[in-house]
This record gives C-alpha cells, structure tokens and sequence, in this order.
C-alpha cells in the first residue's frame, strides 16, 4: 500500500511539474521518472535485499545525483540544491553499506529511499513557485547565463 501511495504522488508530482515547470522543474521530473522506471530492471538482476551492498541502486542513484546537480548548477531557482542534497543522502547510504557491513539492513533501506518523498515535496512546491512568478511577472527565467 505504501508503494502505491509513493507511486501515485510521484505521479501526480511529476505530470504537474511536466505541464506546468519550467525547465528545472520538468528535467528533475524526468530524473525521477527515469530513476523509477530503472528500479525493475536493477531487481532482473540482483534480489531487492538490503544486507549487502546494492550496486545496481548505486548506479541509478549516482546517474540520478549527477543529473540532479547539473541541473542544481545551472538552474535560476534555489530548490534544486536542496534536492540534489537529498539524493546525496542516498549516496551516503550506499558509502555507509560499503564501509561498515554491520549497518542494520532496516537503516540502509530507510537512507536509500526515505528522501524520495521530500525530494517530490520540493519539485511539487518548485513547480507552484514557479506557476506564481509567471503569474506575478508574466516571465521566469529557468536557467543562469
């Protein structure tokens, strides 16, 4: 039930930030979409388990971070720092599992995907900061020269 609640919201989040955002807001939405539908195809090849280390969610959350902060570096809005730091939290959780084996696996799975929900709370308020500014100036910038 909890996944489908997840899914459901960051469905509504990101079509929202699809038809309304501007370009940071649209390709953090796309991000987040490509990292969700990249989870099945990790799982054809390693089980969902969290008491090892889990290569496959490192590489979407690297490829995930990466574009997260392109976007936070070149974007003309704040939110996409925080949002990047976010992911950087699930990072740290695969750094954590590689150094210290004894972590509880309950502890690897809550810093891998808890700063999911905060992560689509900020694309969701960036989208509706972004539809006033166009409605206050009639013009937002997206992106810094």
């Amino acid at each position: 039930m909890r996944t489908l609640l997840f899914l459901v919201f960051l469905g509504a989040v990101c079509i929202y930030a699809l038809y309304r955002g501007g370009g940071p807001e649209r390709w953090v939405a796309c991000i987040v979409i490509g990292m969700v539908l990249l989870d099945p195809a990790v799982h054809i090849f390693t089980p969902l388990e969290y008491t090892t280390l889990d290569p496959g969610h490192l590489v979407i959350d690297l490829a995930g971070w990466l574009g997260l902060l392109a976007i936070a570096l070149r974007a003309n809005r704040f939110w996409p720092l925080c949002v990047a730091s976010l992911q950087t939290i699930a990072l740290v959780a695969h750094a954590t599992r590689m150094l210290d084996v004894t972590i509880h696996p309950k502890a690897y799975m809550i810093m891998q995907v808890a700063s999911s929900y905060p992560l689509l709370v900020l694309l969701m308020i960036g989208t509706m900061f972004h539809r006033k500014r166009l409605k206050a100036f009639g013009t937002d910038r997206s992106w810094r020269n």
